[in-house]
């Protein structure tokens, strides 16, 4: 049998942006809700969250609480994930799982102790660079949906008790999401950190 050069020669040795890794011990902590209606955003794995009580008056409490997307430190609660989430949809334009309004959004809540894959600007690859401790603050960049180590720009302080404790600078598939269609793709070549929350 013969195969044309390099058609399997992919070499992914990073994480995937929005996953939790496998953990016996923090499995039974992944919950799910339904994404806020007032949303504008969809929502994939790897984005910090916000949960509210639903109202009773429009729908059910056993569909979980209401999901949007984290403002403030003071408002994260927990991280969104793609773990289990088999009602998001792909297409070929948008192959990354994407949750929509009333939608699921399966997440770990912060204190879980999950370790959740999210997309770090590529920036910090730099200060991490030969460093045993890490940056003492993270910070979520709003218009890019990653970490960085940037004040500017409406980006806010995540939360102190989240701890970074790895990363890949340009192996990982992160999420690259276009506001003016609507789709999310992947992109091979991307820079992650493991957070555990």
């Amino acid at each position: 049998m013969t195969n044309a050069a390099g058609s399997f020669a992919t070499d992914l040795d990073g994480y995937i942006q929005g996953f939790a890794l496998d953990d016996p011990a923090i499995r039974n902590w992944l919950v799910g809700g339904t994404l806020a209606t007032t949303e504008t955003v969809p929502m994939w794995g790897g984005i910090p969250i916000q949960e509210t009580l639903p109202d009773l008056t429009v729908r059910s409490k056993t569909l979980g609480p209401v999901i949007k997307r984290a403002t403030s430190q003071g408002t994260v609660t927990g991280f969104s994930v793609f773990n289990q989430n088999y009602a998001a949809v792909n297409t070929p334009q948008s192959p990354v799982p994407l949750s929509a309004n009333g939608m699921l959004v399966n997440l770990f809540r912060t204190g879980s102790g999950a370790r959740i894959v999210v997309q770090m600007d590529p920036a910090m690859v730099s200060g991490l660079a030969g460093s045993q401790t890490g940056p003492t603050a993270l910070y979520w960049d709003v218009t890019n949906y990653r970490i960085t180590l940037t004040t500017t720009g409406g980006n806010w302080a995540l939360p102190t008790s989240l701890k970074l404790i790895d990363w890949n600078s340009t192996s990982s598939m992160i999420v690259s999401y276009d506001s003016s269609t609507g789709f999310a793709t992947w992109n091979r070549s991307g820079a992650t950190a493991l957070l555990q929350i």
